[in-house]
């Protein structure tokens, strides 16, 4: 028999993770990397029945890597707690392992939701994806040193796309995708700063657009389709203007001992 872990990296989303948790129950173990949740995830993730890991990974490969370093399975399955694996997708990739896989990892398709919606069309940039490979083999996945949408290297012969999506949810409602927006273009900036340089412009906004509305299909998603174009196309812009605020403010904290070590000096002369 071939042994399945399922990988969830989590931090601060008990309200979502349980649900996530219940639906891969199918696996033979679940491993939960817990990034500096001070809410209930831990504890949600016991009661399931995980193996939980406590840290700090300021970085998503970190977090990945601790994940599937404690993971015992000949194959991994990373799951986001915002996604859920249904009845269908489980039982095709139960099958896929027990029927000699034909490849050594596999892509797995993505619905993205708005509220009860689905959106097929219109994704581009880092707000989402249509399909991702998130089946593999131990030891063949390496992410880049990102905090946000690392490229992850695939090693080994690649097995194609199975059939059944993962179903994501990316928000309430329209309010709630711009909300991760939010917690995007915050991750975005840091890695930005980690650089050093600009980042994107005005061009690449526009070009995220135009693949998004027209090039991805967005326009066949009506008005949330138009949503989902312009605010992929606004993550760079903003991006941009946060890793500004971002380098700022690591400037000002370099600059501070030293400012408090003239301070000291100048006193000590006084007396």
């Amino acid at each position: 028999m071939v042994r399945l872990s399922a990988l969830v990296c989590v931090q601060n989303q008990d309200a979502q993770l349980s649900e996530c948790l219940r639906k891969l129950s199918f696996c033979d173990e679940i491993v939960v990397v817990a990034d500096r949740c001070t809410d209930r995830s831990q504890e949600i993730a016991r009661r399931h029945g995980a193996i939980v890991i406590d840290g700090i990974f300021p970085l998503e490969g970190q977090r990945k890597a601790a994940g599937v370093e404690a993971c015992s399975g000949d194959w991994i399955l990373e799951i986001d707690p915002d996604e859920l694996v249904d009845a269908a997708l489980a039982w095709e990739i139960r099958a896929v392992l027990q029927m000699r896989p034909a490849g050594d990892w596999y892509d797995l398709p993505i619905d993205n939701y708005v509220g009860e919606t689905l959106v097929r069309d219109g994704w581009a940039g880092a707000l989402s994806a249509r399909a991702e490979p998130r089946l593999y083999k131990r030891g063949l996945k390496a992410w880049e040193p990102r905090r946000l949408n690392a490229t992850a290297a695939m090693a080994g012969r690649p097995g194609g796309a199975l059939k059944g999506a993962i179903r994501r949810s990316l928000g309430r409602d329209v309010g709630g995708l711009m909300e991760r927006v939010a917690r995007l273009t915050a991750l975005a900036a840091e890695d930005l700063a980690d650089t050093g340089r600009p980042g994107p412009g005005v061009w690449t906004a526009l070009t995220t657009f135009l693949r998004a509305y027209v090039g991805r299909g967005g326009w066949r998603e009506g008005h949330l389709g138009l949503v989902v174009a312009l605010l992929s196309a606004s993550l760079p812009l903003l991006s941009r203007a946060r890793a500004a605020d971002v380098l700022a403010a690591r400037k000002a904290a370099t600059h501070e001992p030293a400012r408090v070590a003239g301070l000291r000096g100048v006193v000590g002369l006084a007396r």
